[in-house]
């Protein structure tokens, strides 16, 4: 007996062949198809191709994962900070604001508003005995200071008070710092500080420099070492008198209800504020925000590349087993397999790779995004380094927000990718001609 004849006494005996046409995807389909993911002719073990192809789409996927989940949650937690720490919408003018009480009565009219605050925004040169550095310096009411929860909140002090912040005469003498200022200054509460600026009194030969030593009475850790290293909160009263503003302001800060819809604002702003200009969030940190979303744009662009290349691997392996089973499809063909059901059964044979392969990734990703604080803090202590340092990434930690959305778009992508790529080998299998392939049998 030829070896065609036994595996076809073999396939009967196993109850493989069908007494009427099954349809499309059927029971029969689905365990040939299972089988022949094995590496030997019995099933019970996996191809090596097939581990490979299945490791490369796991990983790709768990990567694509990871590092878009990393990177949402850089964006969602910069946002934060920033619509935390700074206002929403800025009234300016060309010149100081006089009647910035009857403004900030205007603009607290408009429906969404939730606060209006005159400030004062200056860069300083400050300097301490071990050490200087410029600070940015933002005049403010000590009571609308201490409804930025960023910065007056019990856990971003990170030492001092704002209890006595605005009291004395003119405000007092008592600023609050940033943490990182307070390092580069090499300063602790109750220690003094000058701030030199050059918006002195007016002569003949220009502006003079004015020089004054405040105390610190607080410093703040927002969590962005870029905020924390550059500003300084000095009260109104002591800011118009530093920079000789008199009885006026700069600017009108304006914080929204929605500050993501801050363009819907607009129009009220203007009539509330009429001959004033008005700068948004989104314009101030366009550039910013705009890096920030083009980095994403290619990123994902580029992993999305790297599940393309890891699916390949499936065709690879499928044309492998094209050519391993050749005698077992033409058997198939022979005893009343149709083109059709051929094809089907290598489609899922790369599917199963695929699907099982996304599943995985996902679970994989997920897992690691879920842990992502300690396993840094592992490789951290394993390298002997800060992997993280928040001086480059301007965070303290690893942000990572999980969206269920972005999921489903990998998972959808990686299983259409597995899917599309078994076509051209399962096509290939299904145009081979029975009596060919029997003939050296």
């Amino acid at each position: 007996m030829t070896a065609a004849a036994e595996r076809v006494v073999a396939t009967n005996a196993l109850g493989l062949r069908p007494t009427t046409s099954p349809g499309p995807f059927s029971a029969f389909e689905w365990m040939i198809a299972r089988r022949y993911l094995g590496a030997t002719r019995n099933g019970n073990s996996f191809s090596l191709i097939s581990i490979i192809a299945f490791v490369a789409i796991t990983l790709a996927v768990a990567t694509l994962i990871i590092v878009m989940s990393v990177m949402q949650g850089f964006r969602i937690t910069l946002l934060d900070q920033l619509l935390g720490t700074n206002g929403h919408a800025f009234i300016q003018s060309d010149t100081a604001i006089a009647d910035y009480d009857g403004l900030t009565s205007s603009i607290l009219s408009v429906p969404g508003v939730s606060s209006a605050t005159p400030m004062i925004e200056l860069p300083v040169y400050a300097s301490a005995e071990r050490g200087e550095q410029g600070v940015i310096v933002r005049g403010v009411r000590p009571d609308d200071l201490r409804k930025i929860q960023y910065i007056t909140n019990p856990e971003h002090v990170a030492a001092g008070s704002f209890a006595t912040f605005g009291v004395g005469d003119k405000g007092g003498n008592e600023i609050a710092i940033g943490s990182g200022v307070a390092r580069a200054l090499g300063v602790y509460i109750g220690d003094q500080v000058t701030l030199i600026s050059g918006r002195g009194a007016e002569t003949p030969f220009g502006r003079t420099l004015r020089r004054k030593v405040y105390t610190i009475g607080a410093i703040y850790n927002v969590g962005n070492s870029q905020y924390d290293a550059v500003y300084a909160f000095m009260p109104l009263e002591q800011a118009q008198l530093f920079f000789n503003y008199g009885d006026t302001t700069q600017q009108i800060e304006v914080r929204v209800e929605d500050p993501e819809n801050i363009r819907s604002y607009w129009d009220a702003l203007l009539q509330a504020a009429p001959g004033f200009s008005i700068e948004d969030w989104q314009q101030k940190f366009s550039a910013y925000f705009g890096a920030l979303g083009t980095e994403r744009f290619v990123m994902r662009l580029i992993l999305f590349l790297i599940i393309i290349i890891a699916s390949l691997n499936i065709i690879s392996g499928l044309i492998m087993l094209v050519r391993d089973k050749t005698g077992d499809i033409a058997v198939m063909r022979t005893m009343g397999a149709t083109q059709g059901a051929v094809m089907r059964i290598f489609i899922l044979s790369g599917s199963m790779i695929g699907f099982v392969g996304t599943v995985c990734g996902v679970i994989l990703g997920a897992l690691f995004v879920t842990y992502i604080d300690a396993i840094e803090t592992g490789l951290s202590f394993i390298a002997g380094r800060d992997l993280f340092p928040a001086e480059v990434y301007f965070l303290e930690g690893v942000p990572a927000k999980l969206e269920i959305g972005e999921v489903a778009l990998i998972a959808g992508f990686s299983l259409l990718a597995s899917c599309v790529t078994t076509i051209f080998p399962a096509s290939r299998a299904a145009r081979l001609d029975p009596v060919e392939a029997l003939r050296y049998e």
